[in-house]
């Protein structure tokens, strides 16, 4: 079943009529821009455009990469519409094209909002996943359309990649001419003489269940997330996100007697960073003045207030104090430095815990878990064996110390410390 032309025009007429009420002043913020060439996105509500017209949701929730295609292409009316209206008033306007709606604010409901990764059965739906970044790609330049002429007949028609099929292009099989030519012979017009004319911005990043909203136990789990346009480098590794998108499948191509591998991929729509935080820290003057307060009562004995402090630190651990006070030291970082040849040295030290089983190890990285604005905590399942095997640093039981901290081991790194319990 697909949209038919009433529904198409229905949604495409609501939603532009839509826009221009409630986003008005995003679209002429748009139109302001001098690059026309740039990827713009307009950030929707989704609870106050259902309520507009409850229709819509239906639809939205039964195609929703149909609805989003006419979407964008009421989004760019709209833009039209507005440039039309002001362009007595405001005369350094000019339209763009590369417009895109950004769906957010789905109703929180199971149906909607995961805080696990989706399975099988949630395929073609548009969902709200919560989770944690843990790996980021490069951003890679991504051919998605190809355009294709008929020997026969002249015709020129395009052919978009197969998402599905890791953006591959399937040949078409006869001439899409509507007059009825048949022929299975065709020119690509973007061949190896010349490069690809229709190109976006892509890239995959990896995200993770976030570990505090796991049963005891459980092994988070990881999913691929692909991200286009204006989307791709809106996060990075270890923010808490916010994917809005469609859980798609995907597979490579075939190949006789090999087995096909199926794998879920969310197609992202939208991207909301849940832990954005200035890039300076501020201090107002009543924590300014505690600080002080503090070191001035234990100006005589320093040591003591640094106890005072390591006393606070995971209370859940009785005693390890040389223990909380390496952790302390992680946490708080260093400061970087040059030295005279110039290069540069990192302030951050690393941390290895050693020790049997129910000594704590797991309860100090919790706790730095929480406290700790970006961070990760993984099981490290596995990890043992691709050091030995490929000498890669060994992502052990979290990356709250967000380096390799096995690679400075094996190289015997003096700033390493090893710690055994």
């Amino acid at each position: 079943m697909v949209l038919g032309a009433d529904q198409v025009n229905l949604i495409g007429q609501v939603f532009e009529s839509y826009v221009l009420e409630h986003h008005r002043d995003d679209i002429l913020g748009i139109l302001r821009e001098a690059d026309d060439e740039a990827h713009y996105p307009v950030v929707v509500d989704a609870l106050t455009l259902f309520e507009t017209n409850m229709e819509i949701g239906e639809y939205f929730n039964a195609f929703p990469s149909e609805v989003l295609t006419v979407f964008d292409s009421a989004l760019r009316r709209a833009a039209l519409a507005a440039l039309q209206d002001a362009a007595a008033g405001s005369p350094h306007l000019s339209l763009k094209q590369n417009l895109h709606a950004r769906v957010s604010g789905l109703p929180v409901c199971p149906e909607l909002t995961r805080e696990h990764i989706p399975k099988a059965r949630d395929v073609g739906h548009f969902l709200s996943v919560t989770g944690t970044v843990i790996r980021t790609s490069l951003v890679k330049v991504l051919e998605f359309e190809r355009s294709y002429i008929c020997n026969k007949c002249k015709h020129v028609f395009a052919v978009k990649a197969d998402f599905e099929q890791y953006y591959a292009f399937c040949r078409p099989s006869a001439c899409l001419n509507e007059e009825g030519c048949n022929s299975s012979k065709f020119t690509c017009l973007s061949g190896a003489t010349s490069s690809p004319a229709c190109c976006r911005d892509y890239q995959e990043i990896k995200i993770q269940e976030q570990v505090q909203r796991l049963s005891v136990g459980s092994i988070p789990r990881c999913m691929v997330v692909a991200l286009e346009d204006d989307l791709v480098d809106s996060c990075k590794s270890g923010d808490d996100i916010t994917v809005y998108g469609v859980v798609m499948q995907r597979w490579k191509p075939f190949h006789e007697g090999a087995r096909c591998d199926l794998e879920l991929v969310l197609k992202a729509n939208y991207v909301k960073v849940n832990n954005e935080q200035l890039s300076g820290v501020v201090i107002d003057e009543e924590v300014r003045k505690e600080f002080e307060d503090f070191w001035e009562k234990h100006r005589d004995d320093p040591l003591a207030g640094r106890n005072e402090i390591l006393a606070s630190l995971c209370p859940q651990v009785f005693g390890l104090y040389l223990v909380k006070l390496a952790v302390a030291m992680v946490l708080a970082g260093g400061v970087q430095r040059t030295d005279a040849t110039g290069t540069r040295i990192r302030g951050e030290s690393h941390l290895l815990l050693v020790g049997d089983p129910g000594t704590g190890k797991s309860q100090f990285l919790k706790y730095a878990v929480k406290i700790t604005p970006r961070s990760v905590l993984t099981a490290g399942i596995g990890s043992t064996s691709a050091v030995w095997k490929n000498l890669a640093p060994l992502q052990a039981q979290t990356e709250v110390f967000q380096d390799q901290f096995a690679r400075m081991w094996l190289t015997n790194v003096t700033s390493s410390l090893i710690l055994f319990l």
